[in-house]
């Protein structure tokens, strides 16, 4: 073939492929040279995606994604050849994605009624099939059907996310992930399930029920856990502990309500916040750690500009260690 350029460019721009065509694209896939694809997504998205592809934003990420699915059916037939069609078209996209760097989420579809959203490097808001409203974390995954059906309503959880669960007494709402269950009529909570050794559920609104699988040969168990509560079971000892969570519960509340806001909060917890939130260090002298902060951050923001007001509020310096992306706040009084 002479133009595999121009040759992909067909593909993407043609609603059904043949036998050969989806072997070729395949094979082209498996392959360690993804450039035409990058090439063809520069030009038809008329941008140097190039030189900007660390610094796309959220929004343009998901309008970048929404080009390249525009032309893909649905398909509609379970176990038909559009539906084969419809995976490759959509591994062709996700290849582009990669290609560039962006990765901001993807979705795909494992059958005719299964949605899949995975995420890379930024939060997304998800809203299921009945209203309910999830958050999910970057580095997680969320399975869910397209409708839920008449019995329970139920999803998959690889990874963190924080759930708003709309109100349904006859139809509750399951959360399965690697080693607990979660039910739940109506709630809000934050479920963390990103390994294999320990999983954590914390309730801000309401109450949940958390199952641990455990072993197979060992009892379940069972715990309500209500407002301002965790669950956390750990692999390694078999057991599903109860514990109180008044603070994480706050961390949850705020950071879904997209602004942090402290009134008198010693400066030691809302450095342990941005610690959290931000995914970075932030160490400070210890004189200045009991002192009361007053301000708010919106969730927006960037950790530079979170950290400037609190320096000012403090007379405090920010010195921050680029090779480490840790920060340390050193002087200041509580005046």
């Amino acid at each position: 073939m002479h133009n595999r350029k121009e040759y992909l460019r067909h593909l993407l721009h043609t609603e059904e492929w043949t036998i050969a065509e989806r072997e070729w694209m395949l094979q082209y896939l498996d392959g360690n040279d993804l450039s035409e694809l990058e090439q063809i997504a520069a030009e038809e998205f008329d941008a140097d995606l190039l030189s900007v592809k660390h610094t796309l934003d959220r929004k343009l990420s998901e309008k970048l994604l929404k080009r390249i699915h525009k032309d893909i059916p649905v398909p509609t037939v379970a176990g038909g050849r559009k539906i084969k069609v419809y995976r490759l078209r959509i591994a062709a996209a996700a290849a582009i994605l990669l290609a560039l760097g962006i990765g901001y989420y993807r979705i795909s579809r494992q059958t005719p009624a299964q949605l899949v959203v995975s995420t890379t490097r930024e939060r997304k808001a998800i809203t299921l099939p009945d209203g309910s409203l999830v958050s999910l974390e970057p580095g997680s995954t969320l399975q869910y059907p397209q409708h839920f059906n008449q019995g329970k309503r139920e999803v998959n959880l690889e990874g963190e996310a924080f759930f708003e669960v709309a109100h349904n007494e006859k139809h509750p709402f399951v959360i399965h992930s690697s080693l607990i269950n979660t039910t739940v009529l109506a709630t809000s909570f934050n479920i963390e399930a990103r390994n294999a050794k320990e999983a954590r559920v914390v309730v801000v609104t309401g109450r949940v029920q958390v199952l641990a699988k455990g072993e197979p040969d060992s009892n379940a168990q069972a715990m309500i856990v209500t407002a301002n509560k965790s669950a956390v079971y750990n692999k390694a000892t078999d057991h599903l502990e109860m514990k109180d969570a008044v603070d994480d519960a706050r961390f949850y509340a705020q950071k879904h309500s997209g602004r942090f806001m402290y009134k008198g909060v010693p400066l030691e917890k809302v450095v342990n916040d941005l610690e959290r939130y931000y995914n970075t260090r932030i160490e400070t002298d210890r004189k200045i750690r009991s002192c009361a902060f007053n301000g708010d951050f919106d969730v927006d923001e960037d950790l530079d500009k979170a950290l400037t007001l609190i320096a000012i509020s403090l007379n405090a310096n920010i010195h921050k260690d680029s090779s480490t992306n840790s920060y340390r706040i050193t002087g200041g009084s509580c005046q």
